[in-house]
């Protein structure tokens, strides 16, 4: 009875398919309506849509008919509930709005990009379209571990140190962003040139200018 009841608690997720937990990704930025359909005969449900509205009670829901609900536009995630107490099951699913994530790099006021190592410099994430849901991470082109920081990393600034025989003079920083909207794809922005130089190099480009 429980693997029957399993299989029967399905409903189609945004890919289209029949599963027990479902994401559904909306990344226009506007109203979202959520249309909830099963390729089952689903009983008495009670529908909790996760964003504080009251509980949809549906005694029954045959394909192809469908039940649903709008969200209003915003950045956010809903977990909605769907409880059939017929068949005794429950389908849990994720209700992700936002927009896809902008990557930018800025240097702050004051800040340089060029010195002499051991050194730090300066930056600042100013990416845009941040949800809950993004992922950053850096990598300061001199070799050094690449670091992973969550969306509060968003507006923040990060200082990374530059040691001695790390970097040949000039380099790049690159910036990586990913969340749902990105669909596997992250979003990069990078900042160059960021001129390191070791004593030695420092004297020699003294010495051409």
């Amino acid at each position: 009875m429980a693997a029957y009841a399993h299989a029967q608690c399905t409903v189609y997720n945004g890919q289209g398919n029949a599963v027990n937990n479902p994401q559904w990704v909306s990344c226009s930025g506007n109203n979202f309506t959520l249309f909830l359909q099963s390729p089952n005969n689903l009983g008495y449900l009670i529908i909790d849509w996760g964003d504080g509205s009251p509980n949809a009670v549906v005694n029954g829901l045959v394909p192809p008919n469908f039940i649903s609900h709008t969200y209003t536009a915003g950045i956010a995630n809903y977990n909605v509930t769907i409880t059939d107490t017929t068949n005794n099951c429950t389908i849990n699913g994720l209700v992700v709005m936002e927009e896809p994530v902008n990557a930018s790099i800025q240097i702050p006021i004051g800040g340089v990009t060029q010195t002499c190592a051991p050194a730090d410099l300066i930056f600042t994430n100013s990416s845009t379209d941040v949800s809950q849901n993004t992922t950053f991470t850096w990598d300061f082109g001199d070799g050094s571990q690449i670091q992973t920081f969550g969306p509060g990393n968003a507006g923040q600034t990060i200082t990374h140190t530059y040691a001695q025989n790390t970097v040949d003079c000039v380099t790049e920083v690159t910036l990586t962003a990913e969340s749902f909207c990105s669909f596997g794809n992250p979003i990069e922005a990078t900042f160059n040139p960021i001129q390191i130089y070791d004593l030695d190099d420092a004297q020699i480009a003294a010495d051409f200018t």
